[in-house]
């Protein structure tokens, strides 16, 4: 596993609880189609992952796509 890639799945880690939250609260589970193409993520368990990364870049000013 790359630094970057560990760097990153320690960030995630600390946001288990949100990753949690945006699935079960943003209809992950009950077929929110729009979302998950508009992601671009694979499945509803990596749109949690999109997101939090493009809130971090966002927050860091770097406004370019994440997918």
């Amino acid at each position: 596993m790359s630094a970057d890639a560990l760097a990153r799945d320690r960030r995630i880690g600390r946001h288990r609880g949100l990753d949690g939250w945006i699935r079960n609260n943003l209809g992950l589970w009950k077929g929110n189609a729009s979302l998950l193409e508009a992601t671009g993520a694979p499945n509803a368990d990596d749109v949690p992952l999109v997101i939090i990364e493009a809130v971090r870049r966002r927050l860091q000013g770097d406004v370019s796509k994440v997918h």
